[in-house]
């Protein structure tokens, strides 16, 4: 049976705590008063070329560590189910990414504290800067709109590890790592500016729930509600649900690639 090593759990937990520290600095650094940028999310390139270098650095620092640098729930359920990750070790996995998206949210936090002081007449920026929200709430859109960012990022990952796997067995390390960090930055760049519109493109359950999480522990004056109805549904049974539906097609073309 396969087992976890503490590197690859430690990967995992830093490439994650990585991940929401730079990526959260991002949208703090980009929406909260008295930031020197911010207003500059207005550019819609803004976001999705800054989440997607963050990816990209979260993974150049959990290469080291051999965990295969998935970050995302989604990414490591899926994988299992397309027969290219270990079931046993998901859970361990799953684990170590929240630890680090958690520990990454409050870093973020504590840089910004003084921004967030200054806008705490926004209520809903000191909740959007942490988890994603949707622009026009409808539950059905905002479910396949996630569900479809998810199944692109799934799909085209197991695609472009597809070369590195044999049958009967696992040849090296199955992930985001395993594609290199600039071509996955531009894949999450590319969702971004794709379907980001509509709901900020979570993908991701540990990216929205741990820092959610956060958000509600914090003493932050005049916030408003986690709203975890939406973080639950739509940020996390979504993603998960596309990558789910990625990873089944996967194994029904799999006799089909070369």
């Amino acid at each position: 049976m396969f087992e976890v090593s503490t590197s690859q759990f430690l990967g995992e937990v830093i490439g994650s705590f990585t991940l929401l520290a730079l990526g959260l600095g991002i949208n703090m650094n980009l929406n909260l008063k008295k930031s020197f940028n911010e207003g500059n999310n207005k550019a819609a390139i803004s976001g999705p070329l800054s989440w997607g270098f963050a990816v990209a650095m979260a993974i150049v620092i959990a290469m080291p560590f051999k965990s295969g640098a998935h970050f995302n729930p989604a990414i490591t359920i899926s994988f299992a189910l397309a027969g290219l990750f270990p079931w046993a070790s998901v859970l361990p996995y799953i684990t170590a990414q929240a630890i680090g998206a958690f520990l990454g949210a409050v870093v973020a936090w504590m840089v910004y504290r003084s921004q967030f002081k200054a806008t705490r007449d926004n209520p809903k920026v000191l909740l959007d800067v942490f988890a994603t929200n949707a622009a026009i709430r409808d539950s059905k859109i905002n479910f396949a709109n996630e569900m479809v960012a998810t199944f692109f990022l799934v799909f085209i990952s197991l695609l472009m590890v597809t070369p590195q796997i044999e049958l009967g067995g696992i040849t090296g390390n199955v992930g985001l790592g395993a594609n290199g960090a600039l071509i996955n930055g531009f894949l999450i760049f590319t969702l971004g500016m794709a379907f980001g519109g509509v709901t900020g493109w979570s993908m991701n359950p540990t990216r929205d729930l741990m820092p959610r999480l956060v958000h509600q522990l914090l003493p932050l004056k005049e916030k408003t509600s986690s709203d975890w109805g939406y973080g639950i549904r739509i940020a996390s049974i979504a993603p998960i649900s596309g990558g789910l539906l990625a990873g089944s097609i996967y194994l029904l073309v799999r006799p089909f690639i070369f």
